[in-house]
């Protein structure tokens, strides 16, 4: 970790150890870091999850766990093109990018489904 990353890590926990609700700091990142956190916040804000990836590259069974899929159903997306893949060897290996955007579809998918479900649920009437 470098020296400047270190500093702001220490600020960051300098500070929340502080009372109150917000915490402001001024912090000196690289623009991968900065990077990101812009991930991390981004994907709070959209599905309310937080991936953190501990590495860029994940095998298909790790990214099958943790996308709640079995193995051969993931094979089946990385196939159809439906998940990004890149090839190491004869292996497939998962962008941790690429879990991050298939979750943010599904996520999507998932709230068009349900306001259809909603809105034909009005229609008929079907209101508890």
């Amino acid at each position: 970790m470098s020296e400047v990353l270190a500093d702001d890590v220490q600020t960051l926990r300098t500070a929340l150890a502080g009372a109150g609700d917000k915490v402001s700091v001024t912090l000196e990142l690289s623009r991968t870091s900065a990077e990101k956190v812009l991930t991390l916040l981004d994907a709070e804000r959209t599905t309310g999850a937080v991936v953190v990836p501990i590495k860029e590259l994940f095998t298909t069974t790790e990214t099958a766990a943790m996308l709640g899929l079995s193995r051969p159903t993931l094979m089946k997306l990385v196939d159809s093109g439906e998940i990004d893949h890149v090839k190491v060897g004869t292996h497939h290996r998962i962008p941790a990018e690429a879990i991050l955007k298939f979750q943010r579809a599904r996520q999507a998918r998932r709230s068009k489904a349900a306001e259809a479900l909603a809105e034909f649920s009005n229609e008929i009437g079907f209101v508890d």
